[in-house]
């Protein structure tokens, strides 16, 4: 690559990450000032304060947990074993087949929320955390379904060969070959899961009907009155929880190849 091309190239991966990541710097910065639309009006810490002694964002946050774990610990599952169950005849799956488990992923979130809405008031369920769980899993599965698969095309088949040969039965050769095998597979599923569901707005506002108030469903009402600093502090807390989730991965994958490695 030439001299002037390398250097484009440079700019242009600086720029996108400023792109990036500006914005964010700057909702971090607005967390701490006095006046958030002032850049000289001091620094405080009395809206992460107002975050952690209000009571109107913690319900909505424990709700996204709640439905987020459920929803994703449901979604993995089927993922998983739908991947496992379909991978040796992955060769002669008709096209069909393989385009309704990728449907929930190109379907726009809105025709997804709009069908199961209809769905739930035809089959006279009354609008919940359940029905917002059961929504969530329903497209997430097709996530962990696809990253299970490439995991599963990784795996050494002579394993389970072997296992089988000794006279393990089937159950007992997912157990203790399959899923330890897959397992690292198995929890990236799962927390692409979480993440999908605990930042889900339009499936969530067609589903949770009036008894349930998500976090994302939460911010969108305050935000209708106008940008209140709580949200910016809220904000910062997702934006260091999030971070530290990444940094631990990323520290126990390197760890792991050191071991490997010595």
């Amino acid at each position: 690559m030439s001299p002037q091309k390398n250097l484009f190239v440079t700019v242009f991966f600086y720029a996108v990450i400023g792109f990036l990541y500006l914005p964010l710097l700057y909702l971090i910065l607005q967390a701490f000032l006095v006046n958030p639309n002032d850049l000289g009006s001091g620094f405080t810490l009395q809206w992460l304060n107002r975050v952690i002694k209000s009571g109107t964002l913690w319900e909505p946050l424990m709700n996204s947990l709640k439905i987020a774990v459920a929803s994703a610990s449901l979604s993995t599952v089927l993922g998983t074993l739908g991947a496992v169950g379909l991978t040796p005849f992955i060769s002669v799956l008709p096209v069909s087949l393989q385009t309704l488990i990728m449907l929930p992923i190109l379907l726009p979130e809105v025709i997804t929320g709009l069908s199961l809405l209809l769905f739930f008031l035809l089959c006279r369920v009354e609008l919940g955390a359940t029905t917002v769980i059961i929504a969530h899993a329903s497209f997430s599965a097709s996530f962990v379904y696809f990253i299970m698969l490439e995991q599963l095309k990784k795996l050494d088949p002579h394993m389970e060969e072997a296992a089988q040969d000794l006279g393990a039965k089937p159950s007992e050769t997912f157990w203790r070959v399959t899923l330890p095998n897959i397992l690292p597979g198995v929890l990236g599923g799962w927390m692409l899961a979480f993440t999908i569901s605990f930042d889900d707005f339009l499936i969530s506002f067609f589903t949770s009907g009036a008894g349930v108030t998500t976090l994302p469903l939460k911010i969108y009402s305050l935000m209708r009155m106008g940008i209140s600093p709580e949200l910016n502090g809220l904000s910062f807390f997702l934006i260091c929880i999030s971070t530290f989730l990444v940094m631990a991965l990323l520290f126990k994958e390197q760890s792991r190849r050191w071991v490997i490695k010595g």
